[in-house]
């Protein structure tokens, strides 16, 4: 499977939200955030230019180690990090972020405060009046995540606009050759 742009931000973002999780270093997880936009927004198909032995061109805010971890992706599909980084946490945590309003700050609240494992401790935390208890969350917050469960196909997924647009340009020339 060919990876672009997109997928590169895609990990970049997912790096950024299990540190996160984890609370490590605001200013790397920053410099994940800020990775992801800059590779989701640049001109050209970093993939495509490093299977074609070209070098990668100096892009700011991209240093040595990102610009390594750009290389592994685009020639392996993956990223060590990332895969070291799911195996930190328990697997169930990062399906946590998969519900509409849990970020990386609330999902680390709820495992941190809650001991909020998995989706089922999830649902009984809310089914108890637990959630709301915590702060920045509340009783509104509390039934949209009962909603959220509720619904449980969870089809209000989070895209990244830039994946979200190299989607849909690649939908668009489809469309184009029939």
């Amino acid at each position: 499977m060919p990876v672009h742009n997109a997928d590169i931000a895609a990990i970049f973002e997912e790096i950024a939200e299990l540190l996160e999780i984890q609370s490590a270093n605001p200013f790397r997880i920053r410099a994940y955030r800020n990775a992801a936009t800059t590779v989701g927004e640049f001109g050209r198909d970093l993939a495509a230019m490093i299977h074609a032995g070209e070098k990668l061109p100096k892009i700011a805010g991209i240093g040595d180690d990102l610009s390594r971890k750009i290389h592994e992706i685009a020639t392996t599909g993956h990223c060590t990090l990332l895969d070291r980084l799911h195996k930190a946490l328990p697997a169930t945590v990062t399906e946590l972020l998969k519900i509409p309003r849990l970020g990386p700050k609330r999902v680390r609240a709820l495992y941190d405060e809650l001991h909020v494992r998995d989706i089922a401790a999830l649902r009984t935390a809310a089914e108890k009046g637990q959630i709301q208890a915590l702060p920045g969350f509340g009783p509104k917050t509390e039934q949209h995540i009962l909603q959220a469960l509720r619904d449980q196909g969870m089809q209000e997924r989070r895209f990244r606009r830039a994946l979200a647009a190299q989607y849909e340009i690649g939908r668009a020339s489809c469309r184009e050759r029939v």
